[in-house]
């Protein structure tokens, strides 16, 4: 009888423990889990590297760097200067038989500061040139005893007012493209149009769940620095 009874208890107690390390379980899986990109977040970044459609090969690494932190339900999940990992997805140099030159890239993993991954879709939304680095001209240092303000000449200099600069303009109101991008998130400071890169556009892939850059003038080049903006998610540009 007793060994009947210490049979019992012993199961119990197994019973119990083992109910325990249940409803642990979950709870430890999951503390590892890596933060997702919530649909339709807003990615800009800068090209790493040049990507030329006309050395390019589909499959081809891509790499750039957000510019930006990204935000997921309030949340940073990326900071500024996080990796993005991507692929070229089509590339067609420019000639005489094909005049259409063709370049498509795709991202499609996040890479964070500590070497946490994160897996997302990506869709192409606008281009535009690498910032130019503005040198300004030094005057040569006045000859020592002599005041600087009396060698500026007495009379008054005017210069011509600059026009407005001359914005690339992604089509006409009617252009779809155009009515796409009115309902994006821009970057307070750096607005993007489709492309803003002379000579490229920006059409729908074959499949139609991306963008591509296209150029009937030239072989499609994105030099290293290059801004890209991309929006998370599966939808269909």
């Amino acid at each position: 009888m007793n060994k009947f009874r210490k049979a019992v208890i012993l199961a119990g107690l197994l019973g119990l423990s083992g109910a325990a390390y249940t409803l642990q379980a979950p709870q430890t899986a999951g503390s590892g889990n890596a933060p997702a990109l919530e649909e339709g977040s807003i990615l800009y970044a800068e090209l790493s590297k040049t990507v030329d459609a006309k050395k390019a090969k589909t499959g081809d690494p891509v790499n750039a760097v957000l510019l930006a932190d990204v935000l997921s339900h309030g949340k940073v999940v990326a900071r500024r200067d996080s990796k993005l990992v991507g692929h070229v997805t089509e590339a067609q140099p420019h000639s005489k038989e094909i005049p259409e030159s063709r370049l498509g890239i795709v991202f499609d993993k996040l890479i964070l500061k500590g070497g946490q991954e994160i897996p997302f879709v990506s869709v192409l939304l606008a281009l535009a040139p690498a910032p130019r680095l503005q040198v300004e001209s030094m005057s040569a240092p006045s000859p020592p005893g002599m005041n600087p303000a009396s060698t500026q000449p007495q009379e008054q200099r005017h210069y011509p007012t600059p026009k407005d600069p001359s914005v690339p303009v992604a089509g006409s109101s009617n252009d779809p493209s155009r009515k796409d991008m009115d309902s994006i998130v821009h970057a307070p400071s750096d607005d993007m149009a489709p492309s803003a890169i002379e000579g490229i556009s920006l059409e729908k892939s074959a499949d139609g769940s991306n963008r591509v850059a296209v150029s009937l003038r030239q072989t499609v080049k994105l030099e290293s620095g290059v801004r890209v903006q991309l929006r998370t998610g599966s939808a269909k540009p």
